[in-house]
């Protein structure tokens, strides 16, 4: 009967030492998962003040810029026509803004257009019709 008893006393040690083993990883896994969001989230902080310090310089260049263009139209506006009324200077001013807007406008739409795409002759393929177009 010792032996059933220590048997029996065996498997409630083995039980409890599985159980214990379980609730050990079980904590384990909790505390690993746990400073995985803490870095994910301090990650995500990191990024979005970056992002934010960046977008922050790109406004200040902006403005620095538009107020480098301000000064440099003024400047060749009043070099040209230093004797000019202010009506005329300014209408100096806005033409010499005005087309280049224009030109910055045509080079945007210009890059920013799809290529044509290659037109077939009969039962020739694209490179034959563009080798044709070439030849002609």
């Amino acid at each position: 009967m010792e032996s059933s008893e220590a048997a029996q006393g065996n498997g409630a040690t083995s039980e409890s030492s599985v159980s214990s083993s379980l609730e050990h990883l079980v904590a384990g896994s909790q505390g690993v998962i746990n400073k995985r969001i803490d870095l994910a989230l301090l990650e995500g902080r990191e990024l979005l003040s970056r992002a934010l310090q960046g977008a922050a310089l790109v406004g200040l260049g902006i403005i620095l810029v538009a107020a480098a263009w301000l000064a440099a139209t003024v400047s060749v506006v009043l070099l040209v026509i230093p004797d000019a009324s202010w009506a005329v200077r300014f209408a100096a001013f806005a033409l010499l803004n005005a087309g280049t807007a224009i030109g910055l406008v045509t080079l945007a739409l210009r890059d920013s257009r799809p290529p044509a795409p290659a037109r077939r002759r009969g039962n020739g393929s694209s490179r034959e019709a563009l080798a044709a177009d070439g030849k002609s």
